[in-house]
This record gives C-alpha cells, sequence and structure tokens, in this order.
C-alpha cells in the first residue's frame, strides 16, 4: 500500500518540475524502486530521506519532508532543496565555501531553491531529523 502525502503548494512543484525537466529525468520506476542510487541508470530522480549517499535507496514518491535527488549522465548526483537567501548567493557566486541548512522543503527563511551538485559538497553533518529534516553541509567553491 502507498501513502500519500499533500502536496506541496503549486509553485514550489513547479520549482521542481522546471528542474525535472531542465535535467531531462524521469521518476525512478517501480520496479527500480529502493535499488541504491549508484546501482540505478543515469537520467532518472526519486525521492530519500538521506541523499548524500551513493548507497541510498529512491522511491517514485515524495513523503514528508523527503529530498528530490537526481541522478544525470556520467552519474552526477544533484540534489533539490531550500537555503536562505544569503546561502543561495554564496553557493551561487561559487566563490567561496558555505556552511548551509539545505532543507527538503520551504521552511522558515529557507525559501530559495536551490540544485546543489553532489561533488560541491565538501563536509556534512548528520541531519537534523526535527526543525524541518535539514542537512547542515559545507558547500566548496567551484574549481
Amino acid at each position: 500500500m502507498r501513502v500519500s502525502i499533500t502536496p506541496l503548494a503549486a509553485e514550489i512543484e513547479q520549482k521542481f518540475a522546471d528542474s525535472r525537466g531542465r535535467h531531462k529525468v524521469t521518476p525512478v520506476s517501480d520496479e527500480l524502486e529502493g535499488v541504491p542510487l549508484g546501482s540505478l541508470p543515469d537520467n532518472i530522480f526519486g525521492f530519500t530521506s538521506s541523499p548524500l549517499n551513493e548507497s541510498t535507496p529512491l522511491f517514485s514518491m515524495r513523503i514528508y519532508q523527503s529530498f528530490e535527488v537526481h541522478k544525470l549522465d556520467a552519474g552526477t548526483i544533484v540534489v533539490l532543496g531550500f537555503v536562505t537567501a544569503q546561502e543561495a548567493e554564496t553557493f551561487k557566486a561559487g566563490r567561496e565555501s558555505v556552511e548551509v541548512h539545505l532543507y527538503p522543503e520551504p521552511r522558515d527563511e529557507a525559501q530559495t531553491f536551490v540544485e546543489v551538485p553532489l561533488d560541491r559538497v565538501g563536509r556534512a553533518k548528520p541531519m537534523s531529523r526535527s526543525d524541518g529534516n535539514y542537512l547542515p553541509i559545507q558547500l566548496d567553491p567551484v574549481l
């Protein structure tokens, strides 16, 4: 039996849909649900509560406070989420490291949508399972 949740606001869902279109990804199929991210084919997306590990399984349905993850060409992994406007500005400039709290859904001041390539994550701390299920991570500059 599948569990459904209340969908995100339409404008938030559109941000995810736009990202899927840019990345040309399709949902993880029922047959591949639960397969570790590293073993999945390219150009696929799914949802997980633990996005920073290639052994994490992806699922086809978003559950409460889960992250959307895209696996692109050549195995590039991108995690979608929300950070503060200031964190997003520093991250997008790519000139310096920035510590962020990446949320799977908008929360408090974390309202700016970002696409975080896994290769920019320099260091991560354990997820906060309270306060919005955020990932405290350090994002490295673009080399």
